[in-house]
């Protein structure tokens, strides 16, 4: 039940400060799970019938609360990000805090009409019944995230799931597990501690997580750990969704606005500092406009300030983890060994997690940038002739998450965008399609399965449930037993007059319908 609105009130102002990092050692997580996880299942399955009782607009209001509480201690929520993704504050600011709220207000002005039951056409040989979906909880949902955007990547799956009215589990990376921050923005909006549970510890604790039999897996992160994740899933028949990497390709055509692509695709390639799934990684650019279009991005990434910075004055931050600063440096390594010419960032040792953009020309197929993700800010820049060129180029990658194809001709970039392997597309824009929160969000081939996000995202959290109503009356079905052959003749008279279009079509399928109606009653035992 809600709380009272002054008692909520209390709560926010007592939960407000997230200032003291909570430190725990690795070692001592895994033991706290090890000894947790069986309780944490047996507290989620209690909470799944509590959760079911909440009607929408109650799972809403909390919603709604949650939304206050970060209004109210967004603040101090960007501090503990910047602790630990060492982000940007504007980067903060908008990839997780506001991505996150308008977020929120989505689920408030859909969740209702999205989960309500649903009437569907019922053919007319069912004639005189209903027929209905109804948008039911799974029961209980692991989450799993990654370390690049913790406070959205948690946010946003566990509010659809609960909203859903599933109990949530909740684990985070191990780098970045924004320990409390989460819990007090969940506690302060009244909701009780066993419908959202956050579970510390690192690739072992999400084995042992899966173990437990979640009702389903929603994953966010890497290839490698997704098909791990999927492999354990499998023997246990557990549904997953799988949100994994990219490769994203930046197409631009040669009348697209040079000023404009530039700065999108420096922001595509460089937001979070490239550590990102959906940042640019390939940048196709039509012969003509190929050297005009890399000198303005060079003197544009030569603009940008780098910082972690406290006033929003800075462009990019800094690597989060050690392991990312090793893969940028052997993906430069080897681009460089191979041939490649960068253009900025010469400067850099390879070992400072303060990385700057690395652009790069001359890139062969045999590059580790052409075809592995860097997750990094390195924008390796092609040159293309011909559309289909492009397209077959772009598509011969394992990865198919995002796109981004720049043209005045929008007919050419709607043509490019159906042929381009990929689940999301922006136009004359990037990452984009991420920043509508009414659109589906997933990828093909290596980067992924299935969809979250937009309308049809609320069913990846719920199990929908096929209903038929028929009266409770003392009729036998025609097509029930006793088969007799007049029976079967009309089943043959019916089957050909409905799928056989002709005038009187419908005036056969109408009286032999009668006479098998007819005949079925007659035959009741």
């Amino acid at each position: 039940r809600l709380e009272d609105t002054n008692q909520w009130g209390e709560k926010i102002m007592e939960t407000l400060n997230y200032e003291t990092k909570i430190n725990v050692p690795p070692e001592m997580l895994q033991q706290q799970n090890n000894d947790k996880i069986k309780n944490v299942f047996t507290h989620a399955r209690k909470a799944e019938s509590q959760i079911r009782l909440l009607s929408i607009e109650e799972r809403i209001t909390y919603v709604s609360r949650v939304k206050e509480v970060i209004l109210k201690s967004y603040p101090s929520i960007i501090n503990q990000l910047q602790i630990e993704t060492k982000k940007s504050r504007t980067d903060a600011l908008v990839s997780e805090i506001f991505s996150v709220l308008d977020y929120c207000d989505f689920l408030i002005k859909e969740s209702k009409k999205a989960l309500q039951d649903k009437s569907v056409k019922t053919p007319l040989m069912l004639m005189g019944k209903k027929s209905y979906m109804y948008f039911e909880p799974l029961g209980t949902v692991l989450v799993i995230s990654p370390w690049n955007y913790p406070f959205f990547q948690a946010l946003v799956p566990m509010m659809t799931s609960f909203v859903c009215g599933n109990a949530t589990i909740y684990k985070p990376s191990e780098v970045t597990p924004l320990i409390g921050v989460v819990e007090n923005v969940l506690s302060a909006a009244g909701m009780d501690s066993h419908w959202i549970q956050i579970i510390y510890g690192d690739g072992k604790t999400g084995a042992t997580l899966i173990n437990h039999k979640p009702d389903k897996i929603f994953f966010t992160g890497s290839v490698q750990t997704g098909k791990k994740i999927m492999e354990q899933a499998a023997k246990l028949l557990i549904p997953v969704e799988l949100e994994l990497g990219g490769k994203d390709a930046a197409i631009i055509f040669d009348d697209a606005n040079l000023e404009r692509s530039t700065s999108g695709v420096l922001w595509g390639a460089l937001t979070n500092l490239g550590q990102s799934c959906t940042s640019v990684e390939r940048v196709y650019v039509q012969e003509k406009i190929f050297d005009s279009f890399k000198a303005l991005l060079v003197n544009k990434a030569n603009e940008l300030l780098q910082s972690v910075d406290q006033d929003g004055n800075a462009d990019i931050g800094s690597m989060t983890t050690e392991q990312q600063i090793k893969v940028v440096k052997e993906h430069r390594d080897d681009a460089l060994a191979k041939g490649a010419i960068l253009h900025t960032g010469n400067n850099w040792d390879g070992h400072a997690a303060n990385i700057p953009p690395l652009i790069f020309t001359q890139i062969t197929p045999d590059m580790k940038i052409y075809s592995e993700e860097t997750f990094g800010p390195v924008i390796p820049i092609l040159s293309f002739i011909r559309e289909d060129e492009v397209i077959q180029d772009a598509n011969n990658s394992s990865y198919g998450l995002s796109a981004s194809v720049w043209s005045q001709d929008i007919e050419r970039c709607q043509r490019v965008t159906r042929e381009l392997k990929v689940g999301n597309v922006s136009i004359n824009n990037v990452m984009l399609t991420e920043g509508n929160p009414y659109l589906p969000f997933g990828g093909v081939k290596d980067s992924g399965i299935g969809r979250y996000k937009g309308i049809i995202g609320f069913q990846t959290f719920c199990n929908i449930k096929s209903v038929l109503i028929d009266k409770n009356s003392s009729k036998i079905e025609a097509n029930w037993f006793p088969y007799t052959q007049k029976k079967y003749h009309y089943f043959e008279q019916l089957t050909l007059s409905a799928f056989r279009k002709n005038p009187w079509s419908f005036v056969v399928f109408a009286l032999t319908g009668i006479k098998l109606e007819s005949h079925a009653q007659k035959l009741k035992r």
